[in-house]
């Protein structure tokens, strides 16, 4: 007989949301590992003694994480997703007859809080990774990547500044409340450096190298003046910001900054290796790819006792031709060997920079039966090759062709790309969701905090599946050892 299904509601119903949620949802593993409870610590000093009370500033916190979980995304759409998800619910503890908050809640909160309170949020979450020995605190990889900020191409203004003057307003917007009442100009003049003299500042590094007359550093968004633009052969030009990031060799993310696009990656290592420090001590190697190769990013590492298995940069003005590391250093008589096996002599050195010049004799490559994979034959100067005179350089290449570098070098591709790449895929980090370097640096962290959160349940899971695993061969074991024993009738002292 066919069945027919009729609704009638019922006014009262006995039930309790938990019930309802399963017990391998991902909400409840990690319920049992990360309560936030000292959310509420780090929060006291905002609020007053007297008044309405606030909403819980934990249950702030876990809407958000869902957010960033599940991949929803607007805040409007996060909070219609809560009020009609029994599992959300019962995460941030509202039960069915309850309002969820508002989306404004959000908003609120971070001009509050500011970042602050999201990087704690982070760190603590690493920490309680670290307590269950999941994070190797003595490798660490670097990697950044391009996400589109939430502004228009349309909102382009020209800027009549010089990029220098461009960047030092940038420098000085973001520095302002902290500053305390230095005079902009003495606080300026300590973020522009013209070449790196073997002392590495860290707040220099990846400034040095801006291109004075780079047209993209003439244009800013009037929606997001911290964005910049950013352009890559066969892709359209974009307003975007970097994301910069550190991990361990387990995948979890031990350090998140954002950047403006167009600035240099290697600025940012020195906020990043300050993050990681503050929770897990300075790191024993530090992999990343030639990008972070500047003499003064590996001065800076270096210095801190942290073996670098970076490829030092190599500029090479001739593409299509011999590159210089098909030119052999005979470093007893100091020259270079070519391919053909002729010999560049040293020419020149520029103290500055600590680059030596070699160069072959005129007569040598005209006669060269190689030229044409060497030179342009349009050009009748000699072969020549920058040798980078630094210790630092010697050091980080011997690191590199290691085979403990070779291996990490391998490590690093899979283990941060493919980071990268979920938070892309899955967390939402192809896109800025707000506006403002400050904003957009709460999303990264917010992000960063999901994929530990998760990377944190997984392991914890798999190690749990691996104990139980051996528990039940260990036992399977002994069962079959007593049934032998037992047969063949071994005496009792003998079973030992």
């Amino acid at each position: 007989m066919q069945g027919k299904k009729e609704f009638k509601q019922k006014i009262y119903y006995d039930f309790s949301l938990e019930s309802l949620v399963p017990q391998d949802h991902l909400l409840k593993r990690i319920d049992k590992l990360v309560t936030f409870e000292f959310v509420r610590d780090r929060t006291k000093g905002y609020y007053s003694n007297t008044g309405k009370p606030s909403i819980d500033p934990v249950v702030l916190v876990k809407m958000l994480l869902i957010g960033y979980l599940f991949d929803i995304r607007s805040e409007r759409k996060l909070v219609e997703e809560i009020s009609l998800n029994l599992a959300y619910r019962w995460y941030i503890g509202y039960d069915l007859d309850e309002a969820i908050p508002d989306h404004s809640i959000f908003s609120k909160a971070r001009a509050r809080f500011g970042k602050k309170l999201f990087c704690q949020i982070f760190e603590e979450i690493l920490k309680i990774a670290a307590s269950f020995n999941l994070v190797c605190k003595d490798t660490l990889f670097i990697d950044s990547t391009i996400v589109k900020a939430n502004a228009s191409i349309d909102s382009i203004v020209e800027v009549n500044l010089s990029p220098d003057e461009y960047w030092r307003e940038l420098d000085e917007n973001e520095k302002r409340q902290s500053r305390q009442g230095a005079k902009p100009k003495e606080a300026l003049s300590q973020q522009i450096g013209s070449h790196f003299s073997g002392s590495p500042d860290k707040r220099k590094i990846g400034k040095r190298r801006r291109a004075r007359n780079a047209a993209y550093l003439k244009k800013r968004s009037t929606t997001d003046p911290d964005a910049t633009m950013f352009y890559r052969p066969g892709q359209s030009s974009a307003l975007s910001y970097k994301a910069n990031i550190t991990t361990e060799v387990n995948g979890f993310i031990t350090a998140i900054s954002a950047s403006p696009s167009s600035l240099h990656d290697t600025s940012a290592v020195p906020e990043l290796i300050e993050m990681h420090e503050n929770v897990l001590g300075t790191p024993s190697w530090v992999a990343a790819d030639t990008k972070y190769g500047s003499e003064e990013c590996l001065a800076y590492l270096q210095d801190k006792g942290i073996k670098t298995v970076i490829l030092p940069e190599v500029k090479n003005n001739r593409p299509g031709y011999f590159a210089k590391d098909k030119f052999s250093y005979d470093a007893q008589n100091d020259n270079y060997i070519c391919p053909n096996k002729k010999i560049l002599k040293r020419k020149t050195k520029s103290y500055t920079l600590n680059r030596v010049t070699y160069s072959a004799k005129k007569q040598d490559c005209l006669s060269c039966s190689l030229r044409s994979l060497c030179i342009k034959p349009a050009i009748d100067s000699p072969r020549k090759v920058t040798h980078y005179d630094s210790n630092y350089y010697s050091k980080a290449r011997e690191w590199y062709y290691s085979c403990h570098g070779r291996h990490l070098q391998k490590l690093r591709r899979v283990v941060i790309e493919g980071v990268i790449g979920n938070a892309k895929a899955y967390h939402r980090l192809n896109r800025a969701k707000l506006r403002g370097r400050q904003k957009v640096q709460i999303q990264f962290l917010l992000t960063a905090s999901a994929l530990n959160l998760k990377k944190m349940v997984k392991i914890l899971e798999i190690n749990g599946l691996k104990q139980s695993f051996l528990r039940t061969i260990s036992g399977v074991y002994q069962f079959f050892k007593n049934i032998f024993i037992k047969r063949l009738n071994i005496p009792v002292f003998l079973k030992a």
